[in-house]
């Protein structure tokens, strides 16, 4: 009777002097929302994103003799034409896939879902050279937006991942882009073998010392494994740059995924969203735009719209290649970390970064010193340093690099100049 008594009281305590005031909660909890508001993540997120490539108003020196690629640019009319017969073709192709329906038993998914997909990747493939294989996309019935890359060549995105950018084929065109990117850098081949060693250290060794050694491969595959991701997220940008996407709107998958639930990066295979978003910042502002476009209208100008059929797993579908790819050697080379330098340095140098441009130099003249045009950015660059700092040591790298690229093209009037005018 006692304890009953002693319950009672308790609650009548409860409900009196410890009633919650729910409309305080309210207003503490909104508090948490300026912080954790998905609306809010979502569009500060869009806005770091879009904000990527540098604006200058900087007139610099430049006679336009550095080259992002080697390509013949395609007159406009021309173009349009190509790409009017090119649009019947895939007219044809679009009625087939609706006519399917359902084209995988395993799946469920649509013969549009698979038709939207097959268009996108058809057009990266075409702008990159990247037809001398047959690409197999599958597309599975899920709601969670993914998508992976396995094998050489095959890439499977979600349905989920297709539902929520139906309208942004900028942001299908990095994701697939990014896919794409691994297969191309070879990512896979790279990570499997420490995967494989970490296995079997786990699994027929045993004590301390191969459990330090299993864990210190592991935490190798997970660095590996993030500098992968930063990577295919700047290569597939390339891609879908050149196939004529828009960066900053494709961007928006990065918004998305920012507003998603993230642990501590330390101990996972993929980076926080904020540094995928940062490295994308910074690499973009080196991109250049108008040339890579153009490459990859040439690129699909001089290609033929590619086939495409049902994979012989039912589950898929199998873009196909080009054999007279193979036999002209025109395909998809990898920047090498020369031209990587090569190109950022040049872009900081037209952006009015005159510090990352001559550093960009710096770190390209060690692994490449054949580069006159090059060598004559590099002049232009500490000259404005100097002009900026009268720091002298700038201006002495200037004649430097100005008789080094006058030594390496005698009869260049620009390099000539150049020597002259310092």
């Amino acid at each position: 009777m006692k304890r009953f008594a002693l319950v009672c009281l308790c609650m009548m305590v409860c409900s009196t002097v410890f009633a919650r005031d729910y409309v305080k909660l309210q207003a503490k909890e909104m508090g948490h929302a300026q912080k954790y508001s998905t609306t809010k993540i979502y569009f500060d997120s869009k806005e770091t994103s879009e904000n990527v490539e540098a604006k200058t108003n900087i007139v610099v020196k430049d006679p336009h003799i550095m080259r992002v690629a080697e390509y013949k640019k395609i007159d406009p009319k021309k173009y349009e034409e190509k790409i009017k017969a090119d649009n019947k073709e895939y007219d044809k192709m679009e009625k087939v896939f609706k006519k399917r329906g359902n084209i995988s038993y395993n799946s469920k998914a649509k013969g549009d879902d698979y038709y939207k997909i097959y268009r996108i990747t058809e057009k990266l493939i075409r702008a990159n050279n990247l037809d001398y294989i047959n690409w197999r996309i599958g597309v599975s019935r899920s709601t969670e937006v993914n998508a992976y890359s396995t094998d050489t060549n095959y890439i499977n995105i979600n349905t989920g991942t297709i539902d929520n950018f139906l309208d942004n084929d900028d942001a299908l065109a990095m994701i697939i882009g990014h896919e794409i990117s691994h297969n191309l850098l070879g990512h896979q081949i790279r990570s499997n073998p420490t995967i494989y060693h970490a296995k079997v250290i786990d699994s027929y060794l045993g004590g301390a010392y191969p459990i330090l050694v299993s864990s210190i491969l592991k935490r190798k595959y997970l660095i590996d494994s993030k500098n992968e991701e930063f990577a295919a997220d700047v290569e597939g940008a390339k891609l879908a740059l050149r196939a004529g996407y828009n960066l900053n709107d494709g961007s928006e998958i990065f918004s998305y995924y920012n507003t998603l639930f993230q642990t501590w990066d330390y101990w996972q295979d993929h980076p926080a969203t904020k540094k995928r978003i940062e490295n994308l910042r910074q690499n973009r502002a080196y991109f250049w735009d108008e040339d890579m476009i153009e490459e990859g209208k040439a690129n699909i100008y001089n290609s033929e719209v590619l086939s495409v059929k049902i994979s012989s797993d039912r589950a898929s579908i199998t873009i196909c290649g080009n054999p007279n790819r193979i036999k002209r050697h025109e395909f998809y080379k990898p920047e090498t970390p020369a031209q990587v330098y090569a190109r950022s340095a040049y872009k900081a140098y037209t952006n009015g970064n005159f510090h990352k441009s001559a550093e960009y130099f710096d770190e390209m003249f060690k692994l490449d010193t054949t580069n006159a045009p090059a060598y004559l950015y590099a002049s232009y660059a500490n000259e404005y340093l100097y002009k900026n700092t009268g720091d002298k040591r700038a201006l002495e790298k200037a004649k430097l690099y100005a008789k080094t690229a006058l030594n390496l093209d005698p009869q260049n009037k620009y390099m000539k100049e150049q020597v002259e005018a310092l």
